[in-house]
Parts: structure tokens; sequence; C-alpha cells
């Protein structure tokens, strides 16, 4: 499959692979529509690359499934970094509170802010987009407000989020250091 190939098949079915998208992805991760979108045309490619493309209905109906499997991957993969991200989140906003009502020993308060310390450094190592728009999340600024400081959208916003998350897994996994 050419270059070409793949573009006119881009072309002839793009509203049946962005209205499959529509219908399976999650409203929460619909600044991921242009990723599942990619995802959907590379398994295509990748499929047919040394066999002849699909025409007509069986191109619509393959591209169709291909997407709706690809929605149910990004909310798959949505729900685990949901968990993450309740965990990161929690770190840095919710044991303020709990360290103010005095649930929290002494000693598990300085573990917290060790680990707190370790993460911050970490992030300080983050690519540039990614590092500015974690940074401004931990110092406890919404989405929007993210979004209008940065100059960018909030579905943006969100991506570089999840991109940062995903940085710091990988980066903590690397060092062998507790996972955040």
């Amino acid at each position: 499959m050419t270059q070409a190939e793949l573009a006119q098949v881009i072309e002839a079915s793009k509203q049946t692979v962005l209205r499959a998208i529509g219908r399976h992805l999650p409203g929460e991760l619909h600044a991921n529509v242009e990723d599942v979108a990619q995802e959907t045309y590379l398994r295509y490619f990748l499929a047919f690359k040394h066999k002849p493309g699909l025409t007509g209905d069986g191109l619509q109906r393959w591209l169709y499934v291909a997407a709706r499997n690809e929605c149910r991957r990004a909310a798959r993969k949505g729900r685990r970094e949901g968990f993450a991200l309740f965990r990161f989140d929690w770190m840095f906003r919710g044991r303020h509170a709990v360290v103010e009502e005095d649930f929290v020993a002494e000693s598990h308060v300085k573990e917290s802010e060790q680990g707190e310390a370790r993460v911050r450094l970490h992030v300080l190592e983050m690519p540039e987009p990614f590092r500015e728009a974690t940074q401004l999340r931990l110092n406890g600024m919404k989405m929007a407000e993210i979004a209008r400081s940065l100059g960018v959208s909030a579905g943006t916003v969100k991506s570089r989020l999840a991109r940062g998350r995903e940085w710091l897994a990988r980066y903590t996994n690397a060092k062998g250091e507790e996972r955040v």
C-alpha cells in the first residue's frame, strides 16, 4: 500500500471512522479522538500493506469495527490511567486535607512529603509541554485555568497531563522506584 492509496482510504472513510468514534468513545476521553483515529488507520495500513486493500462497503465496515475496537482499548487505558490519576491527585491535594484534620501520623506525613519531593523532581525532567501542564496541575489549577494560562484548549491540557502521567510512570519504573 502506498501513501497515496492510504490517503484515498482516509478521505473515503473519515466520516465512518469519526461516526464510530463518536458513538463508542466515552465522553471523558474525547480529547483522544485524533489518537484513536490514527490508531485505526495504522491498523488498517498494517493489515493491508502487503495485500490489496478493501473498497466500498467492505472498507467502511472494516474501519468502523476497527475504530470501535480502538475506542474500547482507549477506554480500558483511560480506566487504568484514571486510577493512577486518582492516586496522583490524592498525593498532592488530598493528603493536605488529611494532614489538616490530623488523621495521619507524623511519620506518614514525612514519607508522603519525601514521595512528593521525588515526584516533583521527576516532573522537572519531563519534556516541556508535559512539564508545564503538570506543574500547573500540581499547584492546584483547574483544567480550564491551565488552558487559559497556556493558551491551548482543555483537550490539549488533558492530553498533556495524560502524556505526563505516562512519562512519569515509565520513568519511575525504569529507575526502580515506587510507581506513582
